[in-house]
């Protein structure tokens, strides 16, 4: 009973905000707009932290939003407000039509076309009821610090903090060709992050769980142990020699890795010529035994949606097939820029997964096995990325392997490569993905790196 009184009273609120976008619509039309799309938000949630088991911050979250995007003569305008009664949403939209009066014409801008919008909105099962009990959350929070310190480790000398967050989240596009539709979701997280000193120098590590419902969540031991693990492989670091090294860069900096190829394909990127990716449609740009696949419909994933910023349809894509790049990330803007069709990624994206073959697929020992001898990058570090030429060069840390074992931490290094040849030189992936991330990737092996000591 609870549950439907839950869904119940979701309903309604979907329902308010329908009607408070869809009349912005009709508002902004008679006010001169040729075309518009009006996204409404509401959100609650609360955030609870602890420090060494004592409460150090409870949050209440309660917001609301509208933006109004306006096009009139082929201009465009942007207004916003958190004060979604009406005289407040006229005001807005006035502001946008004024904006848009007082800018220069873009043939490409507008809504996204009729024919690309979404008709069915699917459950992707993301909406769970918020946890809403704050003396259970402290406990939670305070349990992990607690545990984290009665294993009276040596190396172990703090904690620096745990969290608690609980939100559940409704948002309604409406657009000017008739598209109006509720996406909901929910999310729940916890974790902590521990302080360790070895010889008089200290690091830190962290450990979290994420899932769309509270029971989705791990155990707290599981959080500690992560915690634990992290702090500890990063003590007693040493800077590595300058030279060229086979690398593998874990689950956790191949995330980064692969972020760039996605703004290096991202529309925008494209059609501002930015991108050392321009004009490479239909050609190899990883190895033959690697195919990126992105799926916007996996039940429970958190990057799951049936449409995405303008309502376009979101599908099932391959970004990259055999090793030859064959989408470029599209919105409905970028698209006719290109003389392309949107392909539903305004706004993000959905569940990638990198695949390779058996062959090319292999566990983190058996990467290092494969290689021999290198160093392993956990963490990356910095901004010196360059996605116009592709040149890459990042600080990094990790840890130095040699006969395929781990032998002690490495900080304070930079690797340096062009993104064009590094992707290319990819030898294997790892099986050992981190399910927590929209990124279903593994570690990456790519030999023979410059590595320079910082």
């Amino acid at each position: 009973m609870a549950n439907d009184a839950f869904h119940q009273e979701l309903e309604q609120v979907g329902r308010g905000l329908e009607a408070k976008a869809q009349w912005a619509v009709e508002q902004a039309l008679k006010a001169g707009a040729d075309e518009c799309v009006v996204s409404v938000s509401n959100a609650s949630g609360i955030d609870v932290s602890t420090r060494r088991m004592k409460t150090e911050n409870v949050t209440f979250n309660k917001n609301r939003s509208m933006g109004i995007v306006v096009y009139r003569n082929k201009k465009s305008g942007t207004a916003s407000t958190t004060d979604l009664e009406k005289q407040s949403i006229a005001d807005c939209i006035e502001a946008a039509v004024r904006i848009a009066d007082n800018t220069d014409p873009d043939p490409c801008a507008g809504i996204c076309d009729k024919a690309d919008l979404c008709t069915e909105v699917k459950d992707f099962g993301l909406t769970y009821p918020m946890f809403a009990d704050i003396d259970q959350a402290v406990e939670l929070t305070a349990a992990l610090e607690d545990d984290a310190l009665s294993r009276k480790d040596p190396h172990i000398k703090d904690t620096d903090g745990a969290y608690f967050g609980s939100w559940i989240k409704s948002r309604v596009l409406a657009t000017s060709n008739g598209f109006c539709q509720v996406q909901t979701g929910s999310s729940h997280s916890f974790g902590l992050t521990l302080i360790g000193e070895s010889e008089g120098r200290m690091q830190r590590g962290g450990g979290f769980s994420t899932a769309p419902d509270f029971e989705g969540l791990s155990p707290g031991k599981v959080v500690v142990d992560e915690a634990m693990e992290e702090t500890l492989g990063r003590l007693n670091a040493r800077k590595p020699r300058t030279g060229r090294y086979n690398v593998i860069f874990t689950k956790n900096a191949a995330r980064s890795l692969w972020s760039h190829l996605r703004a290096a394909i991202s529309g925008r990127s494209i059609y501002l010529q930015s991108s050392f990716l321009c004009g490479r449609l239909g050609e190899q740009i990883l190895p033959s035994f690697i195919t990126i696949h992105e799926d916007p419909h996996v039940y429970r994933e958190p990057g799951s949606r049936s449409f995405d910023s303008e309502g376009a349809a979101t599908f099932a894509q391959d970004w990259v097939r055999d090793g030859v790049l064959q989408e470029y990330l599209l919105s409905s803007y970028s698209a006719r820029k290109l003389g392309l069709r949107t392909n539903a990624h305004s706004g993000g994206i959905g569940t990638v997964y990198f695949k390779a073959d058996a062959e090319h697929q292999k566990s983190l020992n058996e990467l290092m096995a494969m290689a021999g001898e290198g160093l392993v990058i956990d963490q990356a570090i910095g901004q010196g990325v360059d996605i116009v030429s592709g040149n890459y060069s990042r600080g990094a840390s990790g840890f130095y392997f040699k006969d395929g074992r781990r032998q002690y931490a490495v900080q304070e290094f930079t690797v340096a490569a062009n993104l064009k040849d590094l992707y290319l030189q990819i030898a294997a992936l790892g099986t050992d993905i981190d399910e927590r991330f929209r990124y279903k990737a593994g570690s990456i092996l790519i030999p023979d790196l410059a590595v320079s000591a910082a």
